[in-house]
């Protein structure tokens, strides 16, 4: 039996990423990503990395990253830790999310996805009118007669 601790959700155009960093019965504690392509079948396939290598992976794949061209034909959707925070604060402060979503050149999909997955509720946060701007022309005419 295994208990899942903490659970981040990635998503992107043809795959999703479920990472979850999970605790075993015997006390010892590991990642698993699942991964989900998203096409007619819908199969998933699962890794578990044992946390004494996570480091080392982290370096290989950072190595390949720092190789990889700056830009590529395919819409880059990974935003750093940094970003996500600034998202995060400005978010909390009333900042919407499509004017996010344009400062950081994304899709509001992805700036819901990313405050989603730090636990913050997508609400509306436009202000109402005031009622007496509705109702404007019906004062004035109760004032003459």
């Amino acid at each position: 039996m295994k208990t899942i601790i903490e659970t981040t959700q990635l998503e992107f155009d043809k795959s999703d990423f479920l990472i979850d960093l999970v605790k075993h019965d015997n006390g010892k504690l590991y990642v698993e990503i699942i991964q989900t392509i998203l096409d007619s079948n819908k199969k998933s396939e699962s890794i578990k990395i044992n946390p004494s290598v996570l480091s080392d992976i982290i370096k290989v794949l950072q190595s390949y990253q720092a190789k990889l061209p700056n830009k590529s034909e395919l819409d880059l959707k990974h935003i750093t830790e940094i970003d996500q925070q600034k998202i995060q604060s400005n978010y909390l402060k009333g900042v919407t999310i499509k004017d996010l979503a344009m400062q950081f050149d994304q899709e509001t999909e992805l700036i819901e996805m990313i405050l989603r997955n730090k636990g913050i509720e997508i609400v509306e946060n436009t202000l109402p009118k005031p009622k007496f701007w509705r109702n404007n022309k019906n004062r004035r005419k109760r004032k003459r007669k």
